[in-house]
C-alpha cells in the first residue's frame, strides 16, 4: 500500500485516472465527484485529501471520466453533467428526455471526438456533443428483441465503434458513423458487468456469469474465455496484454490476452486494503493500481 484516499461517505462506485496520471477521479454513492492529487508518498500511511468536490449530483453516481479533447470531466448519476476539472463548475447537464428512462450506462468518444455516448433504459443510445446544442444522433438497440437494460458501453479507440452489454448478456456492436448495428449476440448467460474496447477490434467483457471473454469484433466465437471460481469479474482494467481484475472477495487477477491463456490470482491482505472491492483503475505508466471500496476510501498500491 502506497498511500489512501479517504473522503467520500458512501461505497466508490467508480475510479478514473486523468490521461496524465498526476489527478484521478472517483464517484460515489455519497452524490460526489472527488479529484484527488496523485503524487505518492510511498510509505503507505500517508492519507491525501481531495482536491476538488464536484457536489452538483442528486443521486449516486456510477461513471466518472474524462473527454479528453477539451479536457472536461463527465459524470453520470442517471442524468450526464459535463464540468471543468479546474473549477468545478458545471458546462452542460444532459437529463434524460423522459424522468421514468433515466440513462444507464455512459462513454466517452476518444480524441478528437468531443462526443458523449449514452445508454438509457429505452435501449436507445443517443450521442451528444458537448460543443453544440441538441443530440447528434439517436439510435435504438434493441431491434425487437427485449434484451434487457444497457449495463455498460465501450467506445473502440478510433471512435468508430460502440458495443453496448444488456442485463441478459447480450451485446450489440454498433457503426457510430451510420447508426447500424455490425452485430448483436449471446455473449454470456448473465447480466454483463463491464466491457472494454482496446485496439485491434478486440473487446473484453465480464458477466455475473462468472465469466471474462475476448472476442475479435466481428468473429463469432470468443479468443479467450476465463472463469472465475468464486465471484464474478465486477471491476477490470488493462495492462498492456494482460487484463487486471477485482472480486468483491478482494481478489485481484490477471489474465492474459496472448496465446497460451493464462490466469493467476491473488487475494488483497487486510492489513493493505479493507473494506470491499467496488471499483479499481490501473495507472499503467506508474504500474500503481487504484482501488475503491465499500466504505468510500480508495486506496494506492504498487
Amino acid at each position: 500500500r502506497l498511500q489512501s484516499f479517504p473522503g467520500h461517505t458512501g461505497a466508490v462506485k467508480c475510479v478514473a485516472a486523468l490521461s496524465s496520471e498526476d489527478f484521478f477521479l472517483s464517484g460515489s454513492k455519497d452524490r460526489t465527484v472527488r479529484l484527488w492529487p496523485l503524487y505518492n508518498y510511498g510509505d503507505g500511511t500517508n492519507e491525501t485529501a481531495s482536491r476538488l468536490i464536484y457536489a452538483q449530483h442528486r443521486k449516486s453516481v456510477f461513471y466518472v471520466g474524462q473527454l479528453e479533447a477539451p479536457q472536461y470531466v463527465v459524470s453520470c448519476d442517471g442524468a450526464v453533467h459535463v464540468w471543468d476539472p479546474f473549477t468545478g463548475k458545471t458546462l452542460r447537464t444532459v437529463d434524460p428526455s423522459d424522468s421514468r428512462v433515466p440513462l444507464t450506462a455512459v462513454a466517452v468518444m476518444p480524441a478528437p471526438h468531443t462526443s458523449i455516448t449514452m445508454a438509457s433504459s429505452d435501449s436507445t443510445l443517443r450521442f451528444v456533443d458537448c460543443r453544440k446544442p441538441g443530440l447528434q444522433h439517436e439510435f435504438r438497440l434493441g431491434g425487437g428483441l427485449n434484451p434487457g437494460l444497457v449495463r455498460s458501453l465501450a467506445v473502440s479507440p478510433s471512435g468508430r465503434s460502440v458495443v453496448a452489454g444488456f442485463s441478459s448478456g447480450f451485446m450489440v456492436l454498433l457503426d457510430t458513423r451510420t447508426g447500424l448495428v455490425l452485430r448483436g449476440w449471446p455473449a454470456h448467460e448473465g447480466d454483463i458487468l463491464q466491457i472494454k474496447a482496446v485496439e485491434g477490434s478486440v473487446l473484453i467483457s465480464s458477466s455475473s456469469d462468472h465469466s471474462l471473454t475476448v472476442w475479435k469484433e466481428l468473429e463469432q466465437k470468443p479468443t479467450h474465455h476465463y472463469k472465475s471460481a468464486s465471484d464474478p469479474i465486477h471491476t477490470f482494467d488493462l495492462y498492456g496484454s494482460e487484463v487486471v481484475t477485482g472480486t468483491v472477495a478482494n481478489k485481484i487477477g490477471v489474465c492474459s490476452l496472448l496465446e497460451p491463456p493464462s490466469q493467476a490470482t491473488t487475494k488483497l491482505s487486510s492489513e493493505n486494503f479493507r473494506g470491499t472491492l467496488t471499483s479499481l483503475a490501473l495507472l499503467p505508466t506508474k504500474r500503481h493500481l487504484l482501488l475503491g471500496s465499500d466504505n468510500g476510501i480508495i486506496r494506492l498500491l504498487a
